[in-house]
């Protein structure tokens, strides 16, 4: 296979996907499939302020996934996601203040890493080997600990990827 077709196949894979995760909601910020850049596929889920809606994504996205999980104040119910990450998740990117629960759950059996950052986060998921890895921007909680709502965090997470190289 020629390097043109390669791009070509590369192109349709790129667009079948994004089409595919789209579909799944037509509202931005929410499992919005957004990029293929270098090598990863970055999908914006800044709308996911719960476990719950983290896990619908989850349950949506083939794996392997990087996960991007934020900082929250409130108890978490990791008990409907545990299956999920345990089986698509590849590695952890937690990003805030110290946190335990997601860390004492998965941390021994997933890659695991705690950032002060978003933008943190999206540097060490380009470090990241694998490719054509999902890389989804799931936070699980409010936006208010670092933006004023969800389409701001969203556009920012968005606005890093497009900045990447």
């Amino acid at each position: 296979m020629n390097i043109l077709e390669q791009k070509s196949l590369k192109n349709k894979l790129f667009n079948n996907r994004k089409e595919s995760l789209n579909s799944f909601s037509s509202i931005e910020h929410r499992l919005e499939f957004f990029s293929d850049k270098l090598d990863k596929n970055w999908i914006n889920d800044s709308k996911s302020t719960d476990t719950g809606a983290t896990a619908y994504s989850l349950s949506n996205i083939d794996g392997p996934i990087i996960w991007i999980v934020g900082e929250n104040q409130s108890k978490r119910d990791l008990d409907i996601i545990e299956d999920l990450v345990l089986s698509k998740v590849s590695e952890i990117i937690y990003y805030g203040k110290h946190e335990t629960n997601i860390k004492y759950l998965f941390g021994s059996k997933i890659k695991y890493s705690q950032l002060p950052s978003i933008k943190d986060s999206v540097n060490m998921a380009l470090k990241n080997p694998a490719i054509n890895i999902s890389v989804l921007f799931s936070p699980a909680c409010s936006s208010y600990l670092t933006h004023k709502n969800y389409q701001q965090r969203g556009d920012y997470f968005k606005s890093l990827i497009d900045n990447l190289g």
